[in-house]
């Protein structure tokens, strides 16, 4: 099944939990603290795979998440990194936060990836929190939740040549033909409902032609197929638009362009309409079923050019008349805009997380906000902090207390809490615990 469009839920794996565990050894009565750190929760990754070529793969599965990190151990044992999560997706594929429509990545080259769900940190296990002052800590740290967010992908096919034109124009006969691919071909209109891509060998050099639906006018408002794959046009180089010759055959066997011409500027007319990229892209023009008629077609051609329709050629698909010919004529100007379109590729970015800070460090920037009956307090920090925090160890209790005193924020914590304020820091209520 070709799918070209999908929304999926992404999580990073959870952090491990730190340990608390104590040194205990012949001969060392009071070893401390021993306990060791959680792991790393693991990553969600995409990945640009010349292999795939749908994002079929998400059309059941909706929700991914990857490892979540090990618990830490005793003796100082790390816990072991949760695995990251690879989702292969096709090349050409662009990918959006759902929510607020921003381009996280366009992943246009193989190979290409980002990562968009970031797995949590592991928690410190209290051996990490021994100091001069503070010679046996009894708490350790929850690991942090992985990042979760719903990503937006969006295919658009990669291919150096794309072939559009009028439904039945012949265009999947051609690059069954030119190439190994092997689309449906009938005699009636919409016999291709997907995109079809082709390899193309001229000489020792290799090019990709896509086959695109059939267009029709109202195609950028939705009518037919076209606005389905108007987009995939946008990641092609060169258009090739084929005419079809039938279109101008009279009863008499005269050829008439006025049908031709009609067929072309509607066309152009729908392309502009989608995007004023497309209809800047490089054109080359051909009439096709040039085996439908016997009459010269010279002063056709020069006809059409008068109306500014600017053909360079014409072939017939399936007879294979000037296919060769035109490949051929292709290749030039494909190798031409690959090499202007070289660039590097895009900065794959990240959705944020935090990583481990002093006990007040970056804490400070926090909001308190009085709404519906509670008091809420955001900061991205401050939010990590808490939900790190073990609050039935007396230890641990202890030093969020003092973390909160040292950013200012326990005395009005403490204020609220004893009017029967409901006290949030983040999702989490803390009002209970204090």
């Amino acid at each position: 099944m070709f799918l070209d469009q999908a929304t999926i839920s992404v999580t990073g794996g959870n952090g491990g939990d730190g340990c608390v565990s104590w040194r205990r050894e012949k001969y060392i009565p009071k070893g401390g603290p021993y306990g060791g750190d959680g792991g790393r929760g693991g990553d969600v990754i995409l990945e640009a795979d010349p292999n795939t070529d749908t994002l079929s793969d998400f059309a059941a599965k909706k929700r991914f998440a990857a490892q979540s990190g090990g618990d830490g151990r005793g003796k100082k044992c790390h816990g072991a990194d949760g695995q990251p999560l690879v989702l292969l997706v096709p090349p050409g594929t662009i990918v959006t936060r759902a929510d607020t429509a921003e381009i996280l990545a366009d992943l246009a080259a193989s190979g290409q990836r980002v990562t968009v769900a970031i797995g949590g940190r592991g928690g410190f296990g209290n051996a990490h929190f021994k100091s001069s002052v503070r010679r046996k800590p009894d708490f350790a740290e929850k690991g942090e939740p992985g990042v979760s967010a719903s990503i937006k992908l969006d295919l658009k096919l990669v291919a150096d040549v794309g072939i559009i034109g009028y439904p039945s124009v012949g265009k999947s006969t051609l690059i069954s033909v030119v190439s190994s691919a092997r689309p449906k071909i009938a005699d009636y209109p919409f016999t291709t409902i997907i995109p079809n891509l082709g390899v193309v060998t001229v000489g020792e050099r290799r090019f990709v032609l896509c086959d695109i639906p059939g267009l029709i006018e109202g195609a950028s408002d939705g009518k037919g197929l076209g606005d389905q794959f108007l987009r995939h046009i946008e990641r092609c180089g060169i258009l090739v638009h084929l005419l079809d010759i039938s279109r101008a055959l009279r009863p008499d066997g005269s050829l008439d362009a006025q049908a031709l011409i009609d067929d072309y500027r509607s066309i152009r007319k729908e392309l502009a309409a989608f995007s004023a990229r497309l209809a800047k892209k490089k054109e080359i023009v051909i009439l096709n079923k040039s085996d439908l008629t016997s009459v010269p077609l010279q002063p056709l051609i020069t006809t059409l050019k008068k109306a500014k329709v600017p053909v360079q050629a014409h072939i017939s698909a399936a007879t294979r008349q000037g296919t060769d010919a035109l490949m051929a004529r292709l290749l030039p100007p494909v190798l031409a805009t690959r090499q202007k379109n070289m660039r590097r590729p895009t900065a794959a970015r990240a959705i944020p997380t935090l990583r481990p800070q002093s006990s007040a460090e970056g804490m400070r920037d926090y909001v308190v906000q009085k709404k519906q009956g509670g008091l809420y307090i955001t900061g991205k920090r401050l939010e990590q902090f808490t939900t790190m925090t073990h609050f039935d160890s007396v230890g641990g209790l202890k030093r969020f207390r003092d973390v909160l005193r040292k950013i200012g924020l326990l005395s009005t914590v403490e204020r609220h809490r004893k009017n029967g304020t409901k006290v949030y820091i983040g999702q989490t209520r803390i009002d209970g615990h204090l």
